[in-house]
């Protein structure tokens, strides 16, 4: 049963049309269009509330925490770039006509922003095409698509007008631990959901529907819950590297183009590359904790008042060093011990000849701010795999020749980054998980997509099936 209500946390409904596990975008959009007349909709989260998370970063609580958990994803306080194409941010795009992707993405686009203006950018086709030749000379390509940029500042206030709009059609409760989903067959209701209460207090929910959106964070939850209930996926292919920030100005000749320009290498060896990936311009690097580990992250605000820039720059050695997402866990583990679980740095010109960085931050940076001056100075490239090493330092020499400040001796390096460590799990065109009705997964956490676009049109793929099939039932009962 339920736990007995409280001022701070009301009762939970036992049982539920959808449960919503993760408030990030893929469970907003999820829950808002799978909400109707008669239905009962639920979102979870582990994470604090929207204000909780924003008095504890303005306060400096737990900031790594704040930053991946609590509603609206680990995306409320990223860069808030909306990434408008069907060829970015999703691996489930390719099964629709691009017309189609574009029209949610629109939609959703407008959905998020509320009414607020936020330019976007890269709409200058004759311009993309030139740095496409331009990096295909060099042996890179270069992907063009337009963004919206938002800021963490206005997403934050836009994310807080969702939430409103939101809970008019659904509950949310935060700082809720989603432990274990199960099947169930109690008069239809074919899931059950066990969740922790504040204070550790088990829950046994039943809904007819789950939609499983548990974000990056929630990855390897998902991975060990996909394996108890015999769900399809592929193995995750993670890609690890570092944040490398240099001068305000770094970066121009590819954000003169686009706000988020992605240039890819592949080397050599079978599905190896490198990219760039995220860029804030004159933002922060910033700590963020995933489960038990500690990463870099990057954002801006809308007005990039800093007089830095930095991006990720990831690589993945493919057959030459097949990585797992176990193995790239371990490589995180131990980086954060020998830090002290703090960020590592290293100065770029170190970095490239192999030579720990030993003074500080504040003194191994120059020409800028650093963005974590308190961050552990080391040697990325003894810690790293020698593979990861050779792809990062070969490409950074490839990037350069666009954009010269790339190779400053005394840009900085800020480690470790590890993108694309979920599992792929499989699913079908509506989000379903086959062989098993009424299971969703949407977002990042199950590998499906990578931003707030391509998580936020999952969910919406999901809740408009969870509705449809509820319409269906309804006029055929």
């Amino acid at each position: 049963m339920p736990e007995a209500a409280s001022p701070a946390f009301p009762a939970l409904p036992e049982r539920s049309d959808t449960v919503v596990v993760g408030a990030g975008p893929g469970g907003l959009l999820a829950a808002l269009r799978a909400a109707g007349p008669g239905r009962t909709v639920v979102v979870l989260d582990q994470g604090d509330d929207i204000d909780d998370r924003v008095r504890s970063r303005d306060t400096g609580t737990d900031e790594k925490r704040t930053i991946t958990s609590g509603f609206g994803g680990a995306g409320l306080f990223s860069d808030g770039k909306l990434c408008l194409s069907h060829r970015i941010g999703s691996t489930i795009a390719h099964r629709f006509p691009a017309h189609e992707v574009g029209a949610r993405q629109h939609a959703i686009d407008e959905l998020l922003r509320g009414g607020e203006a936020a330019p976007l950018h890269g709409a200058d086709q004759a311009t993309a095409r030139q740095l496409t030749e331009r990096a295909r000379e060099l042996g890179l390509d270069y992907l063009h698509y337009p963004v919206r940029h938002i800021g963490s500042d206005q997403l934050v206030r836009m994310t807080t007008a969702l939430r409103r709009r939101i809970e008019i059609a659904a509950r949310i409760q935060c700082g809720v631990l989603c432990v274990d989903v199960r099947p169930a067959n109690v008069d239809g209701y074919r899931w059950e959901v066990h969740v922790e209460a504040p204070g550790g207090k088990p829950v046994c929910l039943y809904a007819k529907n789950i939609v499983l959106a548990p974000g990056k964070i929630g990855a390897s939850w998902l991975r060990m819950l996909g394996a108890r209930l015999n769900l399809a996926r592929a193995a995750a292919q993670p890609k690890l590297g570092f944040r490398l920030e240099g001068p305000r100005g770094m970066l121009d000749p590819l954000l003169a183009v686009a706000t988020d320009p992605k240039v890819i290498w592949k080397a050599a060896a079978p599905r190896s590359e490198v990219r760039t990936h995220c860029v804030c311009y004159g933002g922060d690097v910033v700590p963020a904790a995933y489960q038990d580990l500690t990463l870099v992250g990057g954002h801006s605000t809308s007005d990039h008042a800093h007089d830095r820039t930095n991006t990720a720059v990831l690589a993945t050695a493919g057959d030459d060093f097949p990585m797992t997402a176990g193995q790239a866990r371990s490589f995180v583990k131990d980086i954060n011990r020998r830090s002290g679980e703090c960020v590592t740095a290293q100065r770029l010109g170190d970095f490239l000849t192999g030579t720990p960085t030993t003074c500080p931050v504040t003194e191994a940076a120059s020409g800028f701010s650093p963005s974590i001056p308190d961050a552990a100075p080391g040697d990325l490239s003894a810690l790293f795999p020698a593979p990861i090493v050779a792809l990062l330092r070969d490409y950074l020499h490839r990037l350069a020749q666009l954009c010269p400040q790339v190779i400053r001796q005394d840009n900085m390096l800020y480690g470790p980054a590890v993108e694309r460590w979920a599992d792929r799990f499989e699913v079908t065109d509506t989000m379903q998980s086959p062989g098993h009705p009424g299971l969703y997964l949407v977002g990042d956490g199950p590998g499906l997509t990578g931003g707030i676009i391509g998580a936020a049109d999952s969910g919406w793929l999901a809740g408009d099936a969870i509705a449809a099939a509820s319409i269906t039932a309804v006029a055929a009962s």
